[in-house]
């Protein structure tokens, strides 16, 4: 095989993606990236098609964005399923709502995904804040969902 321009190796890919050479490994062992083995002398390597390389990136900038459809749908869920709070909500309520702990509630507010306050020791949240950061795709992308996410997402997908 000819293994020119048109491939990188696995250290480029990983590069390239922002990714570890371990999650660049499982990538490729579990088939969601396409390769070559190579070899040049001594030197045995994985050649990944540069295009692969293109579309993954292009594949995770776009991961957890929803179309304006269901952007609206979960916009709809979550105006309902926070009707019966105040229009400031503390995070205990928070926790309750998206089945997440305080912790992270506390580490959300802290790097300002969502928009908090500090009001006597404790956070507080408007609600239309926390539901503008619950259709957002970093939310969407969490990779360990709490239940309460993972049941709110079948819903929204079977209404």
């Amino acid at each position: 095989m000819d293994c020119d321009k048109k491939f990188i190796t696995k250290k480029e890919f990983c590069i390239m993606c922002g990714i570890s050479e371990s999650t660049g490994s499982k990538l490729i062992k579990n088939g969601v990236i396409p390769f070559e083995k190579c070899n040049e002398r001594l030197l045995h390597f994985y050649a990944i098609p540069f295009q692969s390389a293109i579309d993954y990136i292009k594949q995770q900038e776009t991961k957890g964005v929803l179309s304006d459809d269901e952007l609206s749908k979960r916009r709809e869920f979550y105006y309902k399923k926070t009707k019966k709070y105040p229009d400031v909500i503390t995070a205990k309520d928070i926790c309750i709502i998206t089945g997440y702990g305080k912790e992270t509630i506390r580490k959300w507010i802290n790097s300002e995904k969502i928009l908090g306050i500090v009001v006597r020791k404790r956070f507080k949240v408007a609600k239309e804040d926390l539901i503008d950061f619950l259709v957002t795709p970093y939310y969407e992308n969490i990779i360990r969902k709490s239940q309460t996410h993972i049941t709110d997402n079948r819903i929204i997908a079977d209404s």
